[in-house]
């Protein structure tokens, strides 16, 4: 199945996932603001995947320069990926990367989900330049539509994490908000599709 066919079905699978065909249609706010950054992580990543290539045309409509060399390493995941695209973009005077990358699951998520220890997994994130983590979570919780699936603390970061799953798809999105204001936040999706 060729990504194009498979819109369809991750667009009834994020809607099914709790966000609502509202906030797919919604525009990006100009204020700074929770909206504003949930809006850009919405048109950024949760509409593009699990389609690489759709993050990449979605960077390019706005003024990003893309990172590379030693400038894309640190964003690199510790898993070996197919596909590392990073960008780097200014909003209201702060600054704002966006990762995309394309692996096969790590050793560690084959054992826990061993149905998708074949799948592909697209993964999209947001780094969030001094957040403050309860209007931001706040704002991710009404534009999904319901309280995060799971809470854990993570180092000094409080993770958020929405799940969905199909037989064929399996899909996260992940709210790593710092314990302290003026930390970075991360926004992360990803998508598993089985091969």
């Amino acid at each position: 199945m060729r990504l194009s066919q498979m819109w369809v079905p991750l667009l009834a699978m994020a809607l099914t996932c709790g966000l609502p065909a509202v906030a797919l249609a919604q525009t990006i706010p100009k204020e700074k603001g929770p909206a504003r950054v949930i809006g850009q992580f919405n048109f950024l990543c949760l509409k593009q995947l699990p389609d690489i290539e759709g993050v990449e045309r979605a960077a390019g409509f706005g003024e990003y320069d893309q990172l590379t060399g030693e400038d894309l390493k640190p964003h690199a995941p510790q898993a070996p990926v197919e596909k590392l695209l990073a960008w780097r973009y200014h909003d209201h005077g702060e600054e704002f990367i966006l990762t995309a990358a394309r692996s096969k699951p790590d050793d560690a998520f084959k054992k826990q989900m061993p149905a998708f220890a074949k799948a592909t997994n697209t993964a999209c994130s947001l780094l969030v330049p001094g957040s403050k983590p309860d209007l931001l979570l706040g704002e991710l919780t009404r534009v999904m539509g319901r309280a995060a699936d799971q809470t854990w603390q993570e180092g000094p970061m409080r993770v958020h994490t929405w799940t969905h799953q199909r037989n064929d798809a399996l899909s996260y999105v992940h709210y790593y908000a710092p314990e302290k204001a003026g930390g970075k936040a991360v926004l992360s999706a990803s998508v598993f599709i089985k091969g």
